[in-house]
């Protein structure tokens, strides 16, 4: 674990459009965001920053959960806004460009391309399922089968930033697919959940979150798609024992991501498997 501090308080602000990027034209991408750093003058701050990988071209950073990935127009502190504090401090250009999001409760790693044609580069592999991402997770309940692929269309609601399947024939639906694979049972009380190995192969908004949860077994403590069924006491001494959750996380970790046919790893803290 590395740490930085400075004299300044920072926000990201988009410089470029959060859905497109120039790739041979204008070609939609999701993630990546070209951002500028605003120094608004907050002394003492320090940066926590993990970083698993680095060279002149791009950065592999793990986000902790509860923290935002970028937080857009708003003022509060995220993980791009970090990075360029780190690349300012090295003296180097800030430029961070965002390729693959992860949502605020979820930790695992994130990577960030530090000039436009890496990013341009990174986003058409992306794009076109040339990065491998793998995730751990714990469901609540049992797959029927030990692997298996889910394949549905989803569809985002803007204002309430939630998505959910729908038919394909659906306007704004989008084609989603995953991979998974179980791992073994949890038994905590007289509840019943599962670790399972997830490759994503497509990237929609809350993707697994949704496909586990439509298949009623959503991500432990994912109460926003999993209700009831998601919810879990950390608290509780029983729980404590097994799963160590942290506040504001949900049991889905980003632990590999394969980019030019190298894997970088990271690992997830709730259980020992």
């Amino acid at each position: 674990m590395k740490k930085y501090s400075d004299e300044t308080f920072f926000h990201t602000a988009i410089c470029a459009g959060a859905s497109q990027i120039a790739i041979d034209g204008r070609i939609e991408i999701a993630c990546a965001i070209s951002i500028r750093l605003i120094a608004t003058g907050r002394p003492g701050m320090e940066i926590n920053m993990e970083i698993i990988y680095e060279d002149k071209k791009m950065m592999i950073v793990r986000k902790e959960a509860g923290k935002l990935s970028q937080s857009g127009k708003s003022f509060e502190r995220d993980l791009t806004g970090e990075v360029l504090l780190y690349r300012k401090k090295k003296g180097e250009m800030q430029y961070a460009a965002l390729i693959n999001r992860l949502d605020r409760p979820v930790s695992g790693l994130v990577l960030f391309a530090k000039d436009k044609a890496e990013a341009a580069r990174l986003s058409k592999l992306m794009q076109n399922e040339g990065l491998c991402k793998r995730y751990k997770a714990i469901i609540c309940g049992r797959p029927e089968s030990d692997k298996g692929i889910f394949e549905d269309y989803l569809c985002k609601d803007e204002r309430s930033n939630v998505s959910r399947v729908v038919d394909e024939k659906t306007y704004g639906a989008k084609y989603a697919k995953l991979e998974y694979e179980f791992v073994k049972e949890i038994h905590i009380g007289q509840n019943l959940y599962s670790l399972v190995n997830i490759r994503l192969i497509t990237g929609r908004h809350h993707q697994i979150r949704v496909q586990f949860a439509q298949r009623n077994m959503p991500i432990l403590c994912d109460v926003k798609y999993g209700g009831e069924k998601a919810a879990f006491d950390r608290g509780s001494e029983e729980a404590a024992k097994v799963i160590k959750l942290s506040k504001n996380e949900i049991a889905l970790c980003a632990y590999s991501l394969k980019v030019d046919n190298k894997e970088y790893t990271t690992g997830q803290t709730w259980i020992n498997e």
